[in-house]
């Protein structure tokens, strides 16, 4: 079968056009600032200490009114916007560690295999590093590091806030 003319337009894009698009991006999202870091985060454990007791449809809605005032936020808009801020740097930042757990699983078995396997993971975790660097070309440098700063305690909440939507 002959290829797309698709195929090539897809093997077009290179890391200059990505790096075109982030900043085009970033345009469109302001920096956080620390004080909307804490207002996330107030966000997010208001959210899950309602939903996490009712998930109804009722109780989601009532989470996440709620949640908006707790944030201390004033547009719901931008509660929107660092939520999945948060949720792009959190998800990749949970992926490294599932990573670096199945390295150190690794690191005990002996044999080929789990050589090859141990070499695998550690190019997608390089990946996934250098994956989470790039945000601060479409974030900016200073809501990475806010968001660096408070990774321990996003974790959790972003493990938390993906068992209570994906069921809810």
């Amino acid at each position: 079968m002959a290829p797309s003319y698709f195929d090539e337009l897809n093997a077009s894009v290179t890391s200059e056009v990505l790096a075109a698009d982030d900043r085009t991006l970033r345009l469109a999202a302001a920096p956080l600032t620390g004080e909307e870091v804490a207002g996330l985060l107030r966000y997010q454990e208001t959210f899950l200490g309602i939903a996490e007791a009712d998930r109804s449809s009722e109780g989601l809605a009532r989470a996440h009114t709620e949640a908006i005032k707790a944030s201390g936020l004033p547009e719901a808009r931008r509660v929107d916007q660092g939520n999945a801020i948060i949720r792009t740097f959190a998800g990749q930042r949970w992926a490294a560690g599932q990573l670096r757990e199945k390295l150190k699983q690794l690191e005990a078995q002996p044999g080929a295999e789990a050589q090859e396997r141990h070499q695998r993971i550690q190019k997608d975790l390089a990946k996934l590093e250098q994956r989470t660097a790039l945000l601060a070309r479409r974030y900016g440098d200073e809501t990475l590091a806010l968001l660096r700063q408070h990774e321990a305690r996003l974790l959790p909440l972003h493990v938390r806030m993906a068992q209570v939507l994906s069921q809810g």
